[in-house]
């Protein structure tokens, strides 16, 4: 197979998803306008589905390959912490037709059949750390599931909210929206400490 032409494909769907949603995206359009016949584009992707969700794991697969360009080893867990959430964040702005595509396809009930180990792995190493972090007050000790679910909300309207407003400091922005999740889960920054 082409590899070109399957990226072609790949990226025209992904606009047009995001431009006009999953269901009213016909295969015939994306077919067109990647410069493919139907029949081409069904070789490549077997079913609409399939197409939906390789995009997905494309964008997973980029995705944690630029955290790896921009995190750097810290020496507290807070700094590492830190260095994650902005590199997650940074990857969005830098990306923002993947990271749109991420928030439509996380809303979509191909989410659910697609909640495995292979994509929610790549983010063991912050997970491991945020828990390690979080005061034993909370409902995140006996809910972890939870927590991620909680940050993984953070991270996205951190920053959907960046790409919809003109911010001045972006790094003091970004460094500002973790301490807001840190003070929250922190056990050293509790209040009732």
């Amino acid at each position: 197979m082409d590899e070109d032409k399957r990226q072609r494909i790949l990226l025209t769907a992904m606009q047009l998803f995001n431009k006009n949603g999953f269901h009213a995206t016909p295969t015939s359009q994306i077919a067109k306008e990647s410069k493919v016949s139907v029949g081409t584009l069904f070789n490549y992707f077997p079913s609409k589905e399939v197409l939906i969700r390789e995009i997905y794991t494309e964008i997973k697969i980029h995705s944690k390959e630029s955290f790896l360009d921009h995190i750097k080893d810290c020496y507290t867990l807070k700094e590492n912490l830190e260095n994650m959430w902005s590199a997650i964040i940074m990857w969005g702005l830098e990306n923002p037709d993947e990271f749109n595509y991420l928030e439509l396809f996380i809303h979509s009930p191909f989410m659910n059949s697609f909640l495995n180990d292979k994509v929610m792995g790549m983010y063991t190493k912050f997970r491991t750390l945020i828990l390690k972090s979080i005061s034993p007050s909370t409902i995140c000790i006996d809910y972890p599931e939870f927590s991620m679910m909680f940050i993984d909300n953070a991270i996205h309207a951190t920053t959907r909210f960046m790409l919809q407003n003109e911010i001045d400091d972006i790094k003091h922005f970004i460094s500002s929206s973790f301490d807001l999740l840190w003070n929250g889960f922190s056990y050293k920054n509790s209040l009732f400490n």
